[in-house]
């Protein structure tokens, strides 16, 4: 190698070196502290933000994983801070925590109702527009409370609320159906669709009796709240303007084919003071909009396969095919009240969370321009929907339909 080469060379490592940062803006992992849950409330203080963050405690984390006397401590800390928004409220826990907050981890992100009526868009501006924080955190408004009195319940299976929180949502909308699984991006998505509204999970406290101590079974301290995630909040943009309950949040899930798994109770048809309950296997919907003399209409059809689970008096012998097809007939009967229930608490509160106009607007965008206007005021209201609901009854388990008793 020439001595020009050599040169050049070492005049290249030398600008390769000046041009690697390094490690200049690095973070120890001892220096953070995990956000898991966050909570946003109305603040004493006038024009102000409270936000309260679940912080997971790694000392009391490892001391549980190695059994010792850490499984009484509390896996969190729960702590509050203010702020005229939510970006000076975050930086103002600098004075509380000796810990930089790092919010990669936060799988919740909870609305007290008082500020959910009032509109979440200046909360959801920061968890949307900061890089550290995540759109894929679920987003609930706590009914009748504060979001920061939500994030003390606890559960005895879980060491940390924010998984006691993802295990209930996880089995209440494969098992149930009952519930509404949103995250922030898929409300925002929502928010800023034609001809849609959006909602959001629904969560409330479960007051415990104050003389239930359960430290000799689980070597936990008593947990006087714990949580319960059940319905769905009904927004109308950003604010908050009512609920479902449960049956109404499962006619929602039919329409908009979320509809998984759950229990259908009906009465038996040879005797109607004893019930049958059929679980659902598979749920598809379909909504087709049309236009007749200028006014807009849409059939929901719904196709439902469901397996006996269990029937009271299992001994009454029958005629199989025709309980069979009885059975059908009231499943499906069941589905279009449930469906009847949402639609008449949702067009009441004049928000179309099932998407008909979105339909309508996919389908007809030149009609759609002289109905979006007074769409939830006026033409969701007055919207004619017809349902059709087609079940199946596929299996009846390991024994026969009336099964004879042997006397």
């Amino acid at each position: 190698m020439s001595r020009r080469s050599r040169q050049l060379l070492v005049v290249g490592l030398g600008m390769i070196l000046l041009l690697l940062g390094g490690c200049w803006n690095r973070r120890e992992i001892e220096t953070l502290a995990f956000v898991m849950a966050a909570g946003a409330d109305k603040a004493v203080e006038p024009d102000k933000v409270q936000l309260t963050v679940q912080i997971a405690r790694p000392t009391a984390l490892v001391a549980t994983a190695g059994g010792g006397g850490g499984a009484l401590e509390r896996a969190f800390w729960l702590v509050s801070s203010t702020g005229y928004t939510v970006f000076d409220a975050t930086r103002n826990f600098a004075a509380q925590s000796s810990r930089r907050l790092f919010w990669a981890h936060n799988r919740w992100l909870v609305i007290g109702e008082e500020l959910a009526r009032e509109g979440l868009q200046d909360v959801l501006d920061y968890f949307t527009r900061d890089g550290e924080t995540r759109r894929t955190a679920r987003l609930a408004v706590f009914k009748g409370g504060k979001a920061s009195d939500f994030l003390t319940t606890e559960l005895e299976m879980e060491r940390l609320s924010s998984e006691a929180y993802i295990g209930i949502i996880q089995n209440a909308s494969t098992g149930l159906s009952t519930v509404v699984d949103i995250n922030i991006h898929q409300f925002l998505l929502a928010v800023a669709g034609e001809g849609i509204e959006p909602v959001a999970i629904r969560v409330e406290c479960i007051d415990r009796l104050p003389d239930v101590d359960i430290r000799g079974q689980m070597e936990r301290s008593t947990i006087s709240l714990s949580p319960r995630i059940t319905g769905a909040a009904v927004f109308r943009g950003y604010k908050l303007v009512g609920w479902l309950d449960k049956p109404e949040t499962r006619g929602y899930n039919w329409v908009a084919g979320k509809a998984k798994s759950g229990i259908i109770v009906i009465d038996r048809p040879e005797d109607e003071t004893k019930y049958v309950g059929i679980e659902l296997m598979r749920a598809s919907s379909k909504i087709e909009p049309e236009i007749v003399n200028g006014r807009p209409r849409v059939t929901v059809t719904i196709n439902a396969e469901g397996a006996l689970g269990d029937l009271e008096d299992m001994f009454l012998v029958t005629d199989t095919r025709a309980v069979v097809t009885a059975m059908e007939r009231r499943m499906a009967t069941v589905i279009a009240n449930e469906i009847n229930a949402a639609l008449r608490k949702t067009k009441e509160l004049g928000s179309d969370i099932f998407g008909f106009g979105q339909a309508i607007y996919k389908r007809y965008p030149k009609q759609w321009l002289s109905l979006r206007d007074s769409w939830n005021d006026k033409g969701f209201k007055e919207l004619e929907v017809k349902i059709e609901v087609k079940s199946k009854v596929r299996r009846s388990g390991l024994v026969e339909i009336g099964l004879p008793i042997r006397r």
